[in-house]
């Protein structure tokens, strides 16, 4: 059954409000495939239609005027957890084969969203509804030159990251992208130096590795002004300032601290494996948006919360990688049923295509021009990019419509050290279970994915992951 507003409080009370350690849980998402896929971003485009395509995760009342509170109205979510009707979207992936010269839709393969709690002196609040953030810089072209590292330290905003690509490979020999001493970002991506698997842009090998394809990792700021407003997501969200000596996150003065978001969306790149040759000068791999470099990755949340609900999870629960739909007090909707409704943007988006929908022209790493597309998602302190030398490159047809955070050791519960960067306790084994009572189309469809996939693979690449990156000083 579902707890009242009541229960949940009670359930809350011996929790303070200020937090010496991190505590998080995973958002799940349930059914076959995104909710929606198509050019909707009632965020960056209210009432238009979007520049490009997203894949979009959350309430069914999605669409191009989609607000908070028509959301919280939806009559399906295909979030795990009732309660949530939020809207969750990145830019779609698609596979370019340059030989045929046509573009192909890459398949979601799944979502998940990490809700962080991290060690504050600040009270971690529930999103107010109607809350837009955006995270990444897509217009992008060329990859910040910061040694392909993360960096979400808000006392280092002059130069913010948030993103990265990751890649699971059987062997890291030659590594997945040029070091940050061979690439300034203009030519290639930056291997980060702290993780093998890990940084900024796209790779330039197969991610062949046991437990999952390529993945786009996104961080959200987790400061709100809101003097700035909900809707006004290019200044009213910023990175909290991380203590060096107690790993604690604060907001500024007059923010509200709320949920730190990180998306992680996995794609289906395995099906392509056999249609390009790995380890030369370039890779297959376009957003929807015209990047051919990864480095314009970003996503948007359009927060839609029972806000008793929310902050209960806030206040209590720490079931980590298990899972935000197995906590105390938490309803979970029907994992046997579906949620998916249908883009308002009726246009071709799947099958072999000479154009990108929305005809954005491909660019990057000294293809095209580094400029286009140049609105859409960009986070408080982004970077912006210099331009690559440009050789255009057009569709053939219109589609239809200072980062060294000081890295003081600290011991974690149980016994670990970590350095202290962004987040001081990220040293977790994610255990990825799907539940045994699936339908038979979503087992169908896991079938003709990754083979192969386990829970240790899958467990020793998050334990990876979740290390807190060294940051290396900005290249001069």
């Amino acid at each position: 059954m579902r707890y009242s507003s009541a229960t949940l409080a009670a359930l809350a009370v011996t929790v303070q409000a200020a937090k010496d350690s991190r505590t998080f849980a995973v958002l799940r998402f349930y059914g076959d495939g995104p909710l929606m896929e198509g050019r909707v971003d009632p965020i960056v485009s209210p009432g238009e239609t979007s520049a490009h395509v997203h894949t979009i995760m959350g309430g069914s009342n999605m669409g191009i005027s989609a607000t908070g509170e028509s959301l919280m109205e939806s009559n399906c979510s295909n979030a795990l957890v009732v309660g949530d009707n939020s809207g969750y979207w990145v830019p779609k992936l698609y596979f370019h084969d340059q030989d045929a010269g046509t573009l192909e839709p890459v398949d979601l393969f799944y979502m998940n969203v990490y809700y962080f709690f991290e060690p504050t002196d600040d009270d971690i609040e529930a999103f107010p509804v109607g809350l837009q953030i955006v995270s990444g810089d897509m217009t992008l072209r060329t990859c910040p030159d910061f040694g392909g590292v993360l960096q979400t330290d808000g006392a280092n905003a002059s130069y913010i990251q948030p993103t990265q690509w990751t890649c699971p490979r059987s062997s890291y020999d030659p590594p997945s992208r040029p070091s940050a001493d061979e690439s300034d970002g203009t030519r290639a991506g930056i291997q980060d130096p702290n993780n093998a698997q890990a940084g900024q842009g796209f790779p330039l090998v197969e991610c062949d590795g046991y437990a999952s394809p390529l993945r786009q990792d996104l961080h959200m700021p987790s400061c709100y002004d809101p003097s700035k407003g909900l809707a006004d997501h290019d200044n009213n969200m910023v990175f909290p300032s991380v203590d060096a000596a107690t790993g604690k996150q604060n907001c500024p003065e007059g923010f509200t601290h709320v949920p730190h978001l990180f998306f992680e969306t996995y794609w289906n790149t395995p099906l392509f494996k056999d249609r390009w040759t790995p380890g030369g000068d370039h890779q297959p791999f376009v957003l929807a948006n015209g990047d051919l470099t990864g480095c314009s990755a970003h996503a948007d949340f359009l927060a839609a919360w029972d806000a008793d609900v929310l902050q209960h999870v806030i206040d209590t629960c720490n079931a980590g990688d298990i899972g935000m739909d197995t906590c105390a007090g938490i309803t979970v909707r029907d994992k046997t049923s579906t949620c998916n409704v249908v883009s308002p943007i009726r246009e071709n988006i799947a099958g072999n295509m000479t154009a990108l929908p929305g005809d954005n022209p491909l660019a990057g790493w000294a293809v095209g021009d580094a400029s286009s597309g140049a609105s859409g998602s960009k986070a408080s302190g982004s970077p912006s990019a210099t331009s690559p030398a440009a050789t255009t490159v057009t569709s053939a047809s219109a589609s239809a419509d200072d980062l060294v955070a000081a890295s003081s050791a600290t011991a974690l519960a149980g016994g670990d050290a970590v350095s202290t960067v962004w987040d001081t306790t990220w040293v977790t084994v994610t255990q990825t279970v799907y539940d045994e009572a699936e339908t038979e189309a979503a087992s169908a469809r896991k079938d003709r994915r990754v083979e192969g996939r386990g829970l240790g693979g899958h467990a020793h690449e998050h334990l990876l992951r979740h290390r807190s990156p060294h940051g290396r000083m900005r290249r001069r």
